[in-house]
Formats: C-alpha cells, structure tokens, sequence
C-alpha cells in the first residue's frame, strides 16, 4: 500500500466516522443557526470526494467515494429529515435518550444533548423516545447503505 493510498482510505474512514457524532448529537440540529453551520462543514467534506474523483486518486469502485465524502451532509439530511416527519406525524418533538448503566447491572433511561444545546424533553414520554432514537440512528446507515449497493451494482 503506498503513500497515497493511505491518505485516501484515512479521508474515508475519517468521513465515516463523522456520521456516528452526527447523529448522537442531533439535539443541536433542531437550533437552525447550527443545522446550517453543521451543513456547509459537511458540504465542503463532501467536495473531498467531487476533487478525488475529478483527480483519479479513487480506489473505490464508481461513485462510492462521493458517497463516503458526501455520508455527513446525507446524515445530516436525513436525521433533520427524521426530525421533522416525526415532529409533523405524531404532533409531539422528539428527544433521543440513553440508557445510563448503574452499578447493579440495572439501567437509568436519560435524556441524550447535544454539545451546545441541553435536552428539555420530559421523560413521561418513553416509549415514543426510544422509538424516536432507534429510527433516527438506524435510518441514515441504511439508506447509506441502500445507496453504496445500489451503486456497486449499476457502476461496478
């Protein structure tokens, strides 16, 4: 493996990655001011790809590492996405939570934040908060997903 072959699969794991604090941290996607920000750092991530392609520097099979640069700026698309679908569909604002292990081997169910911004969720609602943090962490990795097969399979 030479030189540039590791600079270019460090740029893919690196893009990848960036999705998992994404969508932990999606609480402070719901302040606009940031979903925008988040969104033109993402974007300029994802022009990684567009040079890496243009260049021939791709050690990928077709578009996969548009994909791979571009997963950030998806992820984030789809979680606002998810945000507001469920926002829209079930009248209520939804709240990611996490379940705080104890000593015991029990768990405390918490309320997931974000880095600048605190959850004000209220905890009566848990059913619905766990179905919300299951489908907004499940559903960017599958269309990601979705989207490289459907790829390998029309390009490769």
């Amino acid at each position: 493996m030479e030189l540039l072959e590791m600079y270019f699969w460090m740029i893919i794991i690196i893009c990848g990655v960036l999705n998992v604090p994404i969508i932990v941290l999606t609480e402070d996607l719901k302040t606009k001011k940031r979903y925008k920000k988040y969104l033109k750092i993402s974007f300029i991530i994802g022009l990684i790809g567009i040079v890496i392609l243009l260049t021939d520097w791709n050690y990928l099979c077709g578009y996969q590492c548009i994909v791979y640069t571009f997963s950030p700026f998806i992820t984030l698309l789809i979680c606002k996405a998810v945000m507001i679908l469920s926002k829209n569909i079930t009248k209520k604002e939804g709240f990611q939570i996490y379940r705080k292990r104890q000593i015991i081997g029990s768990s405390k169910i918490e309320l997931s934040d974000g880095i600048y911004q605190k959850n004000n969720g209220d905890l009566k609602h848990k059913r619905y908060y766990s179905w919300y943090t299951s489908f907004i962490s499940a559903t960017p990795f599958i269309l990601l997903l979705l989207l490289l097969i459907i790829i390998k399979e029309t390009t490769c």
